[in-house]
């Protein structure tokens, strides 16, 4: 059972601070210096890719037009070359080969992310356990609690959804919205408090605040503009590592669920000593204070700390694609219509199944009436619930999703780094410390890979093929891929696919308020908001599940 006090983790003293961070101040001069002497192992059998005339390095080329960039690249130099860009030596890894990068694990995403961000630190402030850098616990968490879990957690998610959509959109006719970042920041929010630390926590607004600001500074951090600056990194390790600022953000965690714990416990006991079964919350931290013993957490604040990090990382995510989808159904409204009547033919079907169901347990005597159905799962008032399975079923706005995703992805991406000497299947050596990153835009707009023009946006692109938005493989790599492929992307696409379905349900129409920026609002990088917002107009009609 966890403790609900914990022992003061306090912090450095005055004095240790005075010493620590001149000292650290000057460690980490002497290291940079050292990096930057010691920064290029690469294989001399590796093509490096000049540098234009005037430049320093390959950034303003990969600016201006990325895709012709790796596309001269990769003809002249072949699958793997070597470039210098975000302030990086890289060696760009092209096709095939990029699966030997996933498959192999002396490659690593998280030492690559964490010498380019110091995100470790970052991480680790908040966790009194499982702070070794190749712990599983995260993973483990998603795998055993959320993904076989969601059809549980679909209806919360989208009874919240739903809420903030009405109380800060509702029904309009024109209105102007100079940032809809901030509406999806609270839907997301408030979704997945709701799911990990369930409705009684979620319903103080500190804690969404707390959550939407930790996922603003995990943002900054992660950030590829923040990345290009030498000293980024060792920031973070020193402010993370030291100054532990996230500290006050568990705090207020642990105050809003300590009284909800406490609060469960005693109805557990009264139930139990009444001989009846505890009606058990349905969320995360009930799950895993029932799991404690098999997860090992300290306490109170040590659980708090996990459910912090998956709550961020999934706000954090799920918050810019869900606003990046409104922006592409803004670009290109020749789509809206359709996936709507998708969602109503969808809606349609799993009504009349359910009323044929309700027939033959009538004819069968297992219920004397209809009357009889109100409050069970053959409920009528439920039968156009946007529930998992019928979300599952709306195979045009899932292609949707997966083809934004593979769209707009930055065309190199997803750095690893190398923990020893690798040596790849075609001979090519790549030196312990080196930094590779991906070339996706051999693999996301690639004939091979994606079919015809693999360059334009087809939303309907994956229709009648075996591409969920959910499936991490060669041909899509926003999760990653192999043993270490993102396993909350259930409940990320999940949730993306329930914002769309909720935007083309209840507005008919939305429109950029200057369309002159489409293309910064197609092609925008992760936490690179677009200048122009939204107008949005609602159906003047609402679907019978609305009204």
């Amino acid at each position: 059972m966890i403790g609900l006090l914990s022992a003061n983790t306090g912090s450095m003293p005055i004095d240790a601070l005075k010493f620590a961070l001149p000292l650290g101040i000057g460690l980490a001069t002497a290291a940079l210096l050292t990096f930057k002497i010691a920064s290029n192992p690469y294989d001399k059998s590796i093509p490096n890719v000049p540098i234009r005339k005037g430049d320093s390095n390959h950034d303003k080329e990969l600016e201006e037009d990325q895709d012709e960039f790796l596309i001269r690249c990769e003809e002249e130099y072949g699958p793997i070359f070597n470039v210098k860009a975000y302030n990086q030596d890289l060696t760009v890894i092209s096709g095939p080969m990029v699966r030997e990068v996933f498959m192999n694990e002396s490659f690593s995403f998280g030492d690559a992310m964490d010498t380019l961000t110091g995100v470790r630190a970052f991480l680790m402030s908040v966790l009194k356990s499982h702070k070794h850098i190749d712990s599983r616990i995260t993973h483990d968490l998603v795998r055993d609690n959320i993904s076989p879990n969601l059809p549980l957690f679909t209806p919360r998610i989208v009874e919240q959804l739903e809420r903030v959509v009405d109380e800060q959109l509702g029904y309009c006719e024109g209105k102007v919205v100079e940032k809809p970042i901030k509406i999806v920041q609270d839907m997301i929010a408030y979704a997945m408090a709701n799911v990990f630390m369930g409705p009684e926590v979620a319903k103080q607004r500190i804690v969404i605040d707390t959550f939407i600001q930790v996922t603003y500074d995990f943002g900054k951090i992660v950030g590829r503009e923040n990345r290009k600056n030498a000293w980024h990194a060792w920031s973070n390790k020193t402010k993370y590592g030291i100054l532990n600022p996230l500290h006050k953000h568990i705090k207020v965690l642990t105050d809003a669920a300590g009284p909800v714990i406490e609060e469960r416990r005693r109805q557990e006991t009264e139930a139990n000593e009444n001989g009846v079964e505890w009606d058990r919350p349905i969320d995360i931290m009930q799950r895993l204070l029932d799991n404690n013993e098999k997860y090992g957490f300290i306490d109170l604040e040590d659980l708090c700390g996990h459910l912090l990090i998956l709550i961020l990382v999934s706000v954090h995510t799920t918050t810019d694609t869900s606003t990046n989808l409104m922006y592409y159904l803004a670009c290109f409204p020749e789509y809206h219509e359709p996936l709507f009547q998708e969602q109503e033919e969808v809606l349609g079907q799993i009504e009349a199944e359910r009323e044929e169901l309700r027939q033959r347990k009538l004819q069968s005597g297992e219920f004397a009436s209809g009357e009889e159905f109100v409050g069970t799962e053959l409920d009528p008032a439920h039968d156009r619930d946007l529930s998992a399975a019928a979300i599952k079923r709306m195979a045009k706005m899932d292609s949707f999703v997966r083809e934004i995703f593979r769209y707009r992805m930055t065309r190199l991406e997803l750095q690893h780094m190398a923990r020893e000497p690798v040596t790849l299947s075609n001979g090519t050596r790549i030196a312990k410390g080196q930094m590779v990153v991906i070339n996706l835009r051999s693999l996301h707009q690639s004939y091979e890979y994606q079919g015809e023009d693999p360059a334009e946006f087809r939303p309907f692109r994956f229709l009648g093929k075996a591409k969920a938005a959910t499936k991490a493989a060669t041909d899509f790599l926003p999760f990653g891929m192999g043993r270490h492929a993102c396993p909350g992307r259930f409940l990320a696409i999940q949730e993306l696919k329930t914002v769309g379905v909720l935007m083309v349900s209840r507005y008919s129409k939305i429109e950029m308020i200057d369309p002159s920026h489409k293309k910064r609002a197609l092609l925008s990088r992760i936490g690179e908001p677009c200048p122009s917002g939204l107008i949005f107009t609602s159906r003047t009609a609402p679907t019978k599940r609305e009204a």
